[in-house]
């Protein structure tokens, strides 16, 4: 490995870790900190759910600009960053107006998202062109980065205020955004990716039938996954713990993260990464099923283990795998269309999963989503294609 692309892996590496950070503000302590203001799981999930429709509509119109028009992906992220950082200052400003607070956080909630299937696109950016970006250490120096910082903001918010999250964004969002620009492509990656001729999206969508009915059943296990990480202080208070014990089960999650992505990038080439689809779809719902059978937080922390075999997987092989069944000319629309399935999910979780949380209880909600889990598990085997 040459300096620069040692360099370079250093930067993603770091990127992603800084990333991460403000997803674990602003999902895995959404409901934390919206709940210290006042709202009701009901307000909670439609917020997240409006957050999600924003990312959903964005990020594939986003990236069809991105591919049509040649947009520099740093330059867009940074702005994408700069936006989401001046939010988070109004979030500060404005935390004693929930109606406020509200609305800023879904727009920030969804500039954020938006922000992920451009920099996973950042890697294959450089690898098509000789540059070997390890996206799976990268991605999992994120999923470190999203432990620490649980455990951190659990610590944070028992102690002091929910109501300090933004200021985390605001420090994180600092550092990231001269990271990105400092990340750059050279003339020679943008003059060939300019001539590229790319797809529309209905072009797209009939081109690849199969993918998006695997994507229709991953949405259906994901939004399970949802409804466990947007309201899992619910699932946690209904075992008898509390907020600090959240943060270490989140913990343990993201830290066997870490080892199965790194794991995954040193035996990508060896394995038919099909199987490794097919294996993290039916480990996401094993982990349902014990969290809905939870009843201490020994069984929540053994859930969150299967998170290893589930997410950990799912997200290095999707996005090697969308690398490998797309053509090149449709790379960035492929990643933006498997987020915007993350995100479609993530509305009707949120939607769903606050009213059920508030109507049914803890326990039929997580039923209900285990089943669902299931069905999806289902799809997504049967549609998972071969590919070289």
């Amino acid at each position: 490995m040459n300096n620069q692309t040692k360099t370079l892996n250093i930067k993603y590496a770091f990127i992603q870790g800084f990333y991460y950070i403000t997803n674990c503000c602003i999902q895995g302590y959404a409901a934390v900190y919206l709940g210290a203001i006042g709202l009701s799981s009901t307000m909670i999930g439609l917020i997240l759910a409006l957050g999600n429709i924003v990312t959903t509509f964005g990020s594939p119109v986003l990236a069809s600009f991105v591919d049509k028009f040649h947009w520099s992906v740093n330059k867009v992220l940074m702005i994408l960053g700069f936006l989401s950082g001046i939010l988070s200052l109004m979030l500060v400003a404005s935390a004693k107006l929930p109606v406020l607070v509200a609305v800023l956080f879904v727009i920030l909630f969804g500039l954020l998202n938006m922000m992920m299937p451009l920099i996973n696109a950042l890697s294959f950016a450089f690898e098509e062109h000789g540059i070997n970006i390890n996206f799976g250490v990268g991605r999992g120096i994120g999923s470190a980065a999203y432990a620490l910082t649980s455990l951190g903001l659990g610590y944070l918010v028992q102690t002091f205020s929910p109501v300090l999250m933004p200021w985390v964004l605001v420090a994180v969002l600092t550092g990231l955004i001269p990271l990105i620009q400092s990340f750059r492509m050279n003339e020679e990656v943008e003059t060939a990716h300019e001539e590229e001729e790319t797809s529309s999206i209905k072009d797209f969508c009939k081109e690849y039938t199969t993918f998006m009915f695997f994507l229709l059943g991953f949405m259906m296990v994901y939004a399970d996954h949802m409804i466990i990480n947007n309201f899992f202080i619910n699932i946690i208070r209904n075992v008898g713990a509390g907020t600090s014990q959240m943060g270490v089960a989140v913990f343990l999650a993201a830290m066997l993260e870490l080892i199965s992505m790194s794991a995954f990038e040193k035996f990508k080439n060896k394995i038919d990464i099909t199987i490794v689809l097919k294996i993290a779809a039916v480990m996401f719902t094993v982990k349902h099923v014990l969290t809905y059978f939870a009843s201490s937080m020994t069984v929540i922390y053994i859930a969150q283990v299967m998170q290893m075999f589930a997410y950990a997987l799912f997200i290095p092989a999707s996005v090697y795998y969308v690398d490998k069944l797309f053509n090149k000319k449709d790379a960035i629309k492929g990643q933006s269309l498997v987020t915007t399935a993350m995100t479609a999910s993530g509305i009707i979780s949120s939607l769903v999963g606050g009213i059920l949380f508030d109507s049914v209880g803890t326990s039929t909600t997580l039923l209900i989503g285990a089943i669902v889990s299931l069905l999806g598990t289902i799809i997504m085997i049967m549609t998972t294609q071969k590919v070289n």
